[in-house]
């Protein structure tokens, strides 16, 4: 029974990581998630998954395109296009039980290498970190992408076989697709591979890799030629604070509690790791990707969430630090408990009105009413219904019955001019709440 105790634990803390995110899953879809389902699930096309063409007439497909994770769009639609459901609910089970296999996988992986009670606060960890919750828990590809870059160390850790390099390139390129920025863990591999000194390694791993990206770089190739060579991803923001940002957020920020308890026990994990040569190979590839986008490249959208699949790296130096240290499992798991009541608050509520909204309109239009929306919330709300017109310009307004405003991405003088022409407001509660204004 001792021998099976760590893929237990990894059952158990998995399987419960993916029923507690699912609690609250028919709330609305947060913003990207709704602009993924309008213009890249819920279309008549498959191909639309790998953003082929413009779903909505008024939003040009390259100013979307980021919103698409690709694999996770590709298997959503094919939910869609199987049982035409719209539940959020379906749509939250594929992040969700990625999010559940990650901390499963890794956990028991982690309770083999350094001990159950290490594997299971690692598992605890990753379950909890703010970072990784968020953006598991709604129709995003980063879970997908963690669990990629998870099994594909894994099996680049085993023994090299034919079939366990195709099942690695697949993998990996698998989790380059659910999200681009897990490139950075084949870059990862590559660098930890080098450390050994070994061309022949080297060379017997290289059509892996080749294969990889191109899998990976395939199927984001659309998205990229847009937002590269098309103008539709802006550069030249610098966000100064952005590499401790990065570091924070990964291990708890923004909750203080979690984010000094996780962090001091990371910093002892490299201690520990800090003759492992894998370990500075690994930290200066991330490193000098994390250099050319925020002094380089500076593209407009750089987020810590982008690197979600280092939650999953930070577990492990915990993890080496706890089995070193024993008296630092009650650190990590106090940090966990920290984390977790931290973010009951708000945790089933809708990040956005648009059900609400969606309702409204669908009043409005059944009564004869034009109800209007201002361009840019189309592209979310058209994941509810798309019975409104779109208004650009102050003297479009005239035409409307009604103007929903359901985000903060709209035209503000546009905006303030329909509060002005359209008095009587009514607010649809959410985190960010709507208002629909009527004459």
């Amino acid at each position: 029974m001792h021998h099976r105790a760590p893929a237990l634990a990894g059952v158990l803390l998995g399987a419960t990581t993916v029923a507690v995110y699912l609690i609250g899953s028919n709330r609305s879809y947060g913003y990207d998630a709704a602009a993924t389902f309008a213009n890249f699930v819920a279309t008549p096309s498959l191909w639309d998954a790998f953003a082929i063409h413009a779903v909505l007439p008024t939003i040009p497909l390259k100013d979307v395109a980021t919103n698409d994770h690709v694999l996770l769009a590709f298997l959503s639609h094919l939910i869609y296009s199987t049982t035409g459901s719209r539940s959020e609910i379906v749509y939250r089970l594929v992040p969700a039980l990625a999010a559940g296999g990650t901390v499963g996988v890794t956990a028991t992986v982690l309770a083999q290498r350094f001990g159950v009670i290490a594997g299971v606060c690692a598992g605890l960890f990753i379950a909890t970190d703010p970072l990784f919750v968020d953006n598991s828990r709604d129709l995003r590809g980063y879970s997908l992408a963690a669990l990629g870059a998870v099994l594909a160390t894994i099996i680049l850790a085993g023994k090299w076989t034919r079939w366990r390099l195709v099942a690695y390139a697949l993998v990996m390129g698998l989790a380059v697709a659910a999200q681009l920025f897990a490139v950075v863990v084949l870059l990862m591999h590559i660098a930890w591979i080098a450390t050994r000194a070994s061309r022949p390694q080297l060379f017997r791993l290289a059509p892996a890799w080749i294969a990889a990206a191109l899998v990976g770089l395939a199927a984001n190739a659309n998205i990229q030629v847009m937002e590269q060579l098309q103008g539709g991803l802006p550069h030249g923001v610098f966000y100064p604070t952005f590499p401790r940002d990065l570091a924070f957020f990964l291990v708890g920020a923004p909750v203080l509690l979690p984010l000094g308890l996780w962090l001091s026990t990371a910093g002892l994990g490299v201690w520990t790791l800090r003759s492992e040569p894998w370990l500075w190979a690994a930290i200066a590839a991330v490193s000098l990707v994390v250099v050319v986008l925020w002094l380089g490249l500076r593209p407009v959208y750089l987020y810590p969430r982008f690197f979600i699949f280092l939650v999953p790296a930070c577990a492990y130096l915990m993890a080496a630090a706890i089995a070193r240290w024993k008296v630092l499992a009650p650190v990590v798991v106090a940090g966990a408990i920290a984390a977790a009541i931290s973010q009951v608050p708000g945790y089933t509520e809708n990040p956005l009105a648009l059900p609400q909204a969606a309702a409204a309109v669908e009043r409005i239009h059944a009564s004869g009413g034009r109800p209007c929306v201002i361009h840019v919330d189309e592209q979310v709300l058209a994941a509810y219904t798309k019975d409104f017109a779109v208004v650009s310009s102050p003297d479009q307004l005239a035409s409307c019955d009604a103007v929903v405003v359901v985000s903060w991405n709209v035209d503000l003088a546009l905006r303030d001019q329909a509060a002005r022409e359209f008095p009587r407001a009514t607010t649809l509660d959410a985190y960010y709440p709507a208002v629909v204004l009527e004459r």
